[in-house]
């Protein structure tokens, strides 16, 4: 059972030797076309649900639409993407609008901003009853320069760190590893204290998750040497390029559904009369 592949070594390798073999590692084979947003062929879905099992995610195209909120609710749907998060900013059907925003409240978040963004997954924060085990992202309009994504299957950053120093990988396993502290606004908490491993497996679905973010503020990491040593090789691993890195910038009609893949996001210049707008879905579900 995959529960047992962080501390079993027999487990690991057969789990490492299927995922080496099958992990996706040219962009291109990772794009699906999908004809009808409302009704994907056979032939579309079983391919981004292959994709989403060997690599986390998958790339998708549609054709112009007049309502691109309705088209995305019904191409996650499809994929039993239904239970979606209920953030501070979330509009009508579970997508938040990824965008600038000048509101005091929202600005004070990175991705509502024109700046860089680095490496998290999302909904690192989250009580383990809340865990974002999948989320969607649409590009309705992107920047005038820059907005470049990047991203990493988090399997294969375990698999990576785990082959060149397996002391690492357990040491982020560790149950304290990471703490955020409580949110609080106008002195109310609107978010109690999240503490967790980075990598850990998730009792649910059976899968290997992460849990992460290379911000600065409001982070703890557990006061140890081995947890600190263990994070700066994770961003070191991260900082660099591998077969198994991914960069990509979206344009208007493309999206990515994924298991939570680790991502990051390069600043960006906008046009104030026609600004970058991003449609971002969160789920308690994996991919089916």
């Amino acid at each position: 059972m995959l529960h047992m592949l962080l501390d079993n070594s027999d487990e690991y390798q057969y789990w490492r030797d299927e995922k080496l073999a099958n992990i996706p590692t040219r962009l291109n084979d990772c794009i699906v076309e999908i004809q009808n947003p409302f009704k994907l062929s056979n032939a579309e879905k079983n391919k981004i649900i292959d994709l989403c099992q060997r690599g986390d995610f998958a790339l998708f195209q549609i054709q112009p639409v007049d309502q691109y909120d309705k088209a995305i609710i019904s191409i996650n749907a499809q994929f039993g993407l239904i239970d979606f998060d209920q953030h501070l900013f979330v509009k009508t059907g579970g997508l938040a609008h990824i965008t600038q925003s000048d509101k005091k409240n929202q600005s004070e978040f990175i991705p509502y901003t024109d700046k860089n963004l680095g490496w998290h997954t999302d909904g690192y924060y989250n009580a383990i009853d809340a865990r974002i085990r999948a989320f969607s992202l649409f590009c309705v309009n992107p920047a005038t320069q820059g907005g470049v994504n990047e991203w990493i299957d988090p399997q294969m950053i375990y698999l990576l760190l785990r082959e060149d120093n397996p002391d690492v990988a357990k040491a982020l396993t560790h149950s304290q590893a990471m703490s955020i502290p409580e949110h609080k606004v106008d002195g109310v908490v609107r978010r109690e204290k999240s503490t967790g491993p980075i990598f850990f497996v998730d009792e649910l679905s059976e899968s290997l998750y992460m849990r992460y973010t290379q911000r600065k503020k409001n982070i703890d990491f557990l006061d140890s040497t081995e947890i600190k040593q263990a994070v700066e090789h994770l961003d070191a691993l991260l900082s660099t390029k591998t077969d198994y890195h991914f960069q990509h910038l979206m344009q208007s009609g493309q999206g990515l559904l994924c298991n939570n893949i680790l991502h990051r996001r390069n600043s960006f210049t906008d046009d104030s009369n026609n600004p970058r707008l991003l449609l971002r879905g969160r789920y308690f579900n994996r991919i089916k």
